[in-house]
């Protein structure tokens, strides 16, 4: 018997909390500086930092708020360094999505497609300067990913920086996850495209995150077509679970940092499409501590979700599916 409760309580939910830092200290402390513009301190932990950490630090600096207004007087008291131009043009792109808003074209006005472009020329000509001067840098050649798909860049360019990125580091996870992006219909690519690169990547790298492409692509199409009943099919359910074993269970894997936001996703995908034993064993896996946002939404949603597929799990027979809002 799976030890649950049928649905959340308020005490429940109000002790499961998200951990999108993923209990790492040295995004706190990264997080901290940033905040306090604390330079010196934010440079030693992204300079001693490896690759998949820097990879996450740099994703927080992205994020982090007013960057903007005492970034350039680093890039100026410290001419011969690439670091401080890195992290402005990775946070001028977040800085961009600030102007323009998160809804269609049709709800941005002239004024504010005007700061976008600006931002987002900010982000390149930074990034530019990177890759002129440390062509092996990996970040900045994923987030000129990030601008290909921002700058509607023609897609032999948008695959140019992807190859590059590879070359350099052949599993990185967001630079995948952003060229995945780059090729659904939504952004003037297709939905065999998508599928396509997912597929292609994720047999190019078993025992890796990235086989989690294949699960994200089906969790688009879902999106376009509207209903859970889209992963619930026998084939799609089928793959993901079958990507699952080319990731994290496969024998080859090291688990990383990375490792519980490739958890979140696989253990919600396999709920939606009723692989609820198998479910089960990751949702044990991200226990309390290894809970992030994405894709829940809601601790509320996650405790839900989880109580499910343990219910499920235990009586096939039980409750109707639950679909996703």
């Amino acid at each position: 018997m799976w030890p649950f409760k049928k649905r959340p309580d308020d005490a429940e939910t109000d002790t499961v909390k998200f951990n999108d830092l993923l209990r790492d200290p040295g995004a706190r402390q990264l997080l901290r500086a940033l905040r306090e513009r604390d330079w010196p301190t934010a440079r030693d932990i992204l300079t001693a930092a490896d690759p998949e950490h820097f990879m996450f630090y740099m994703w927080c600096v992205s994020g982090a708020d007013g960057l903007q207004e005492w970034i350039p007087d680093v890039i100026r008291a410290e001419p011969d360094s690439t670091l401080p131009l890195l992290a402005r043009g990775a946070h001028a792109i977040s800085w961009a999505w600030e102007a323009r808003g998160s809804g269609t074209s049709s709800t941005v006005g002239e004024d504010q497609w005007k700061v976008w472009f600006q931002r987002l020329k900010l982000a390149e000509n930074c990034l530019d300067e990177v890759i002129d001067r440390d062509p092996k840098c990996a970040e900045a050649w994923h987030y000129l990913i990030v601008l290909g798909r921002a700058r509607q860049l023609p897609m032999e360019e948008r695959w140019r920086r992807f190859n590059r990125l590879i070359e350099i580091d052949p599993t990185h996870l967001l630079g995948h996850q952003q060229m995945l992006e780059n090729v659904m219909a939504k952004w003037s690519g297709s939905t065999e495209a998508m599928f396509d690169f997912a597929r292609t990547r994720a047999a190019a790298c078993p025992g890796t995150n990235i086989p989690l492409l294949v699960a994200q692509a089906h969790r688009e199409q879902r999106r376009v077509e509207g209903s859970d009943k889209y992963l619930r099919r026998a084939d799609v359910a089928g793959e993901i679970y079958a990507a699952a074993h080319n990731s994290f269970w496969h024998a080859d894997y090291q688990r990383s940092l990375m490792t519980p936001m490739v958890w979140n996703q696989f253990a919600h995908a396999l709920t939606v499409g009723r692989y609820f034993r198998e479910a089960c064993g990751v949702y044990d896996l991200i226990g309390d501590d290894w809970i992030n946002s994405t894709p829940w939404r809601t601790t509320e949603r996650f405790v839900t979700m989880r109580d499910r597929a343990r219910d499920k799990a235990d009586d096939p027979d039980l409750d109707p599916d639950l679909d996703e809002d």
